[in-house]
């Protein structure tokens, strides 16, 4: 192995396919590679047709995925997303236990921020993963913002800046080390920056104004990490903010001052690796300043030799440097260090979760069905964007712990509203997300209403502005199992007394 493809390996988070980790990557983390992320694709997938699929349990990840890597180097880095709410990944076929960012910025008691993060960070060093790719530090000033919503505090850029510092300090309290995205800031964008570059319209007074203040904020806490968006600033720099050296070590390393590690975005994203591939995004991020180079789901084993290449390239043309790269490791280095793993345990911490997701839910003139009768749910299906993956939501699950499920049916995005089935008597609760966004959905619920006016909307997205909200409505405030059950519980009255993890 040479020195070159050794430095290069110590500023990678690489992927592989499936659940248990291949020989291949083995191999690439005795050869030094820094870390490997852990995305939805590891994760084991529920059993075909089941409705309500059991967790993962913790120590299987640990045993899989965790132990086999940690076996041939203890200090590699395992990440993954874990926010809460509708992003997670430890909790991928079953729901969060905790609320996400959304319900916590609208509940605004940063110590209650701090506690859920410190739960999560707990979750995460019990099943051996010591970098967790969150929390979103975005302030979502565009509503119809395709990719963050929920996964921002808020769109006030003081109230994000205080939760976001909470959020770090709980997490990395437990001992996983926080990473800060996507700098220097997604909320206002209206693209989904996973299928195209969007272009956010900001010179620097307004940036330092309305985006920064949760990065400068978190940055104070100690944050160990920053990951930068493919976002491009036009004002500022004509490259993706990854790829800019502007941005990335004029901006975050020089007037922030920020001296932990900087982490791309995953390579893979389609306006990254579209136009540069790998290798040539790679070489443009650490030139740029960026240490840790996260290649995603799909940097698998072919990708490594095409990065190993774009970098001798770059060495011989003097576009990259070996001194450039010792910078990297060293700092990534640092992060393994602090990051050093501790024995894995078997406890959970739901119940702050629970806690938190029940001060989250509000409503708008909802008279609770109380505990008599069980509910009807019709759900209104919605794509999930890429972040969240198919991670499931609505109430069926909740009610049906609560013993209050009469029934439950999905509806395809789309469908005609007469053809979508009601029951004729009985509580009925109509389940959406985003649905002031979304003009089926919208519609759907108002011809719904016209045949029963006694149902109740439940929107477990990102809530409306006060004028487009349309009574009586539920709000959630984010889609993870703790967010469902506290809706189930206010609709019935009832409470959830078992362990979520035993549901």
């Amino acid at each position: 192995m040479s020195t070159v493809v050794s430095l290069v390996n110590s500023c990678l988070l690489a992927s592989y396919e499936g659940r248990v980790p291949p020989p291949w990557i083995r191999r690439a983390v005795e050869d030094g590679l820094a870390g490997v992320g852990v995305f939805g694709t590891n994760l084991a997938a529920p059993a075909p047709g089941a409705r309500t699929p059991a967790p993962v349990p913790y120590g299987t990840l640990h045993d899989d995925i965790v132990a086999p890597l940690r076996a041939v180097r203890p200090d590699v880095l395992i990440a993954l997303d874990e926010e809460g709410g509708d992003v997670t990944r430890l909790d991928y076929h079953r729901g969060s236990p905790y609320p996400g960012n959304h319900a916590l910025g609208a509940v605004d008691d940063p110590g209650l921020t701090r506690r859920v993060a410190s739960a999560i960070g707990a979750d995460l060093v019990d099943a051996g993963i010591n970098l967790c790719l969150g929390p979103c530090a975005d302030v979502n000033s565009q509503p119809d913002n395709p990719i963050i919503g929920v996964r921002s505090f808020g769109a006030d850029p003081e109230l994000v800046a205080r939760h976001t510092e909470a959020f770090v300090r709980g997490l990395q309290d437990s001992g996983a080390a926080a990473t800060l995205k996507h700098f220097p800031g997604h909320g206002d964008t209206g693209i989904d920056s996973h299928t195209a570059l969007p272009d956010v319209d900001r010179d620097l007074p307004a940036l330092r104004a309305l985006d920064l203040p949760p990065f400068v904020a978190g940055i104070a806490a100690g944050a160990k990490a920053v990951m930068t968006g493919h976002i491009r600033l036009p004002r500022l720099a004509e490259p993706p903010a990854t790829l800019s050296p502007r941005i990335v070590t004029g901006l975050l390393r020089g007037e922030l001052g920020y001296e932990g590690v900087i982490i791309s975005d995953a390579l893979e994203m389609a306006p990254i690796l579209g136009r540069y591939g790998f290798g040539g995004a790679a070489v443009l991020a650490w030139s740029a300043g960026v240490d840790l180079v996260l290649l995603g789901a799909s940097g698998v084993e072919h990708t490594l030799p095409e990065v190993y290449k774009a970098v001798e390239a770059a060495l011989r043309k003097g576009e990259l440097t070996i001194d450039r790269l010792e910078e990297a490791a060293a700092r990534v280095d640092a992060l393994r260090t602090w990051a050093l793993p501790v024995a894995p345990g078997v406890s959970r911490h739901p119940g702050i979760g629970l806690v938190a997701a029940r001060r989250a839910v509000s409503s708008v003139g909802v008279h609770p069905f109380g505990p008599a009768a069980p509910v009807h749910t019709v759900r209104l299906m919605s794509a999930a964007n890429m972040a969240v993956g198919v991670a499931p939501w609505g109430l069926a699950r909740a009610l049906e712990g609560l013993d209050r499920l009469a029934s439950s049916v999905d509806v395809d995005p789309g469908t005609d509203p007469a053809e979508i089935p009601l029951p004729a008597v009985g509580p009925l609760a109509v389940v959406v997300r985003d649905a002031a966004g979304d003009p089926w959905q919208h519609a759907a619920v108002e011809a719904l209403r016209a045949r029963r006016p006694d149902l109740v909307t439940v929107d477990m997205g990102l809530a409306p502005a006060p004028g487009r909200l349309t009574s009586p409505l539920l709000l959630t405030r984010g889609a993870g199992l703790a967010n469902a059950i506290a809706a189930a519980e206010f609709l019935t009255g009832r409470g959830w007394s078992a362990p979520l993890s035993e549901r």
